[in-house]
């Protein structure tokens, strides 16, 4: 029987998180068992209230140092992983089928060549989110951030619109949203680099997953995201953002185009 660990990272997430769990409890399967930590990195609303409600299913973990990012609150659960396989999900996203996990066990175990996985990331509305990419490079985030929307082509190229995205692909850069990857390759590349506080970390974990193996998109595999876009309404978190890219950049080096 194989099994799978979840990972969560919230930080008032009160509005979302309950569904994102909902859909997790939904799912059935006797081929697995899995185990959900939730991290919870100093939320001042009612999100550790809400996980503590779902303690058949959710182990709720408290950053001891408050906030400490994205990727490092994902690496506290890393000395106690013991799965086949490792879910990180966003609070914002759920699970639309009760086989997901069957799929991904099947997937994984067919393509051994394959360390991770892309989902299909969907609206609310089914609409799909185009979150497969190619590399970063300079003149991509030029355009992404530019409030002149030109080069449309460019950008479509970026976001792999040139493959079918209702067939298995090859991909550079997977959203964080969601990710589905072997555990033993998160645990030998040491999880994620918590030097990036928040963006670009998932960027630079794809990085050093190709490394070692292959990122599949794989669109039976279907999620829901409630996507937020935070870093492009609060000059704070575009300060984060771009500060997190510099960070990127300068470890991978600095392709322009």
């Amino acid at each position: 029987m194989k099994s799978i660990s979840i990972a969560i990272v919230t930080y008032n997430n009160a509005s979302t998180i309950k569904e994102t769990l909902d859909s997790i409890r939904a799912l059935s399967g006797a081929s697995y068992t899995y185990k959900v930590q939730v991290i919870d990195n100093g939320s001042t609303d009612h999100t550790r209230e809400i996980v503590r409600e779902y303690s058949d299913i959710a182990e709720l973990i408290l950053s001891p140092k408050g906030n400490v990012g994205f990727g490092a609150a994902h690496n506290v659960v890393i000395p106690t992983l013991r799965s086949d396989f490792h879910v990180i999900m966003n609070p914002d996203v759920t699970i639309k089928t009760t086989d997901f996990l069957e799929k991904l066990i099947r997937i994984f175990e067919q393509n051994p060549s394959v360390g991770m996985i892309a989902p299909s990331v969907r609206n609310e509305n089914g609409e799909l989110q185009y979150l497969c990419r190619r590399d970063l490079t300079i003149l991509d985030l030029m355009l992404r951030f530019s409030p002149i929307k030109i080069m449309k082509r460019r950008r479509q190229y970026h976001e792999m619109r040139d493959m079918d995205y209702s067939q298995p692909f090859e991909v550079a850069f997977s959203s964080g949203c969601c990710m589905l990857i072997r555990t033993d390759i998160f645990v030998a590349i040491g999880g994620f680099d918590d030097r990036y506080f928040l963006y670009a970390e998932d960027a630079d974990l794809c990085r050093s997953v190709r490394q070692k193996s292959q990122i599949q998109y794989r669109p039976e595999l279907e999620v829901c995201h409630r996507w937020a876009r935070a870093s492009y309404r609060n000059a704070g978190m575009t300060k984060i953002h771009i500060q997190s890219l510099l960070k990127y950049f300068k470890k991978w080096g600095w392709k322009f185009k």
